[in-house]
């Protein structure tokens, strides 16, 4: 960035923002307790988000467009995702485990659970349960309190960091208008215990997200080499995004720019591999029916579609959503189509179609160009707002 005179915006003029995390190790497993039911982290239920020693609060069933009220336990079925809990208020989401979530969880050796928060963040928690244990979840009564608790070592600070950079508009007033392309530079680090045979426990995550990276950056590239356009655009890689969030958690606590500036957000997520339930070198918008967004990129070239398999929930799975709860039209460009290397080891750069990759990206940039050209501000679809 710093070659293609693209202007820092991190810490003390660099271009990295650190985010400190306080971090605990745990004592023991945590347990959730129902009225006289009792249930263990690792025995039918598994805790994959915790920022506190305790959170509680009464049952409140997931239904789409119904608030969330604060401080809730959100009880969803498995077709929505976990990080709904993340911006909806709620203090604990249980999620039904799919069969896919089922593999990702079995595959590798994961790092043991720990809690880990932003100092000044609510408390909350997520966790996703067998479908042999599920049911007795489904029968519980709205209002039911459910309590989660943990015992954890005393906290250590751990970091996380985001790049931030941008591209000034070259005209006022169009460059207090930000058109924010972001995408996420973590994975998963390294299992624990023995590695397979012939191979390893590196989570490498070629895909997820090195792929979408790789887009911003050549993005990047591609509009500082040009005459820069009339709107500001910022390029954003957020970190712990596989684990909590806790990068956009902090550009959002402490951005930039006021978010109300931002007239658009694309976040790039996987893009390496193609999906074969759309046309080949075609990428797709998480939630394109949310906003006029997709509709008006595709008018211009971008080679994106609505996102088949909606059950999947991609819209909140990715960290455009907590930029979308906040009022920014903020969707992810993708082509994950499923694939069995997804959350694994097997991540590598060897399964990247490098076709599908250019031709993809290609068809992003003059788009891309023209909305950071024009005045179109898009909006939320009637009914649509996250």
């Amino acid at each position: 960035m710093r070659r293609l005179g693209i202007q820092p915006l991190g810490d003390d003029g660099g271009y990295v923002q650190k985010v400190t995390i306080e971090r605990s190790e745990l004592n023991a497993p945590p347990v959730l307790s129902v009225g006289d039911g009792r249930f263990t982290h690792g025995k039918g239920i598994y805790v994959s988000q915790l920022t506190a020693a305790k959170v509680s609060g009464p049952v409140q069933r997931y239904k789409e467009g119904t608030p969330v009220t604060t401080g809730a336990v959100l009880l969803v079925p498995g077709n929505v995702s976990a990080p709904v809990a993340a911006t909806s208020g709620a203090v604990l989401v249980i999620t039904s485990e799919t069969e896919q979530a089922r593999t990702r969880r079995t595959a590798g050796t994961p790092r043991p659970l720990t809690l880990q928060r932003i100092v000044g963040t609510p408390a909350r928690a997520s966790i996703t349960v067998d479908a042999d244990t599920y049911p007795a979840f489904d029968k519980l009564a709205d209002g039911t309190v459910v309590t989660l608790t943990a015992d954890p070592q005393p906290p250590q600070n751990a970091h996380t960091w985001n790049v931030l950079g941008q591209l000034p508009g070259r005209s006022l007033p169009d460059a207090h208008d930000v058109i924010l392309l972001s995408a996420h530079l973590d994975h998963l680090g390294n299992g624990r215990g023995p590695a397979p045979a012939g191979g390893d426990n590196i989570f490498n995550g070629a895909d997820d997200d090195a792929s979408g990276s790789v887009a911003v950056l050549e993005l990047a590239e591609a509009l500082a080499r040009g005459r820069r356009p009339k709107r500001t655009v910022m390029f954003a890689w957020f970190g712990s995004e596989e684990n909590g969030g806790f990068g956009a958690r902090h550009f959002i606590d402490v951005p930039p720019v006021p978010l109300s500036k931002i007239v658009a957000n694309l976040e790039f997520e996987m893009i390496g591999r193609p999906d074969a339930k759309v046309q080949p070198h075609t990428l797709w918008l998480t939630g394109y029916e949310r906003s006029n967004l997709g509709p008006e990129l595709a008018k211009r070239g971008a080679r994106i579609v609505q996102d088949p398999p909606p059950e999947q929930s991609f819209f909140t799975r990715s960290d455009n959503i907590q930029l979308a709860r906040r009022g920014v039209i903020a969707q992810t460009v993708s082509s994950f189509g499923l694939h069995k290397e997804y959350h694994t080891p097997a991540d590598e750069i060897r399964f990247v179609d490098f076709a599908h990759m250019t031709d993809s990206i290609r068809s992003m940039l003059e788009p891309i160009r023209w909305l950071a050209n024009s005045s179109f501000r898009p909006g939320w679809m009637p009914g649509k707002k996250p």
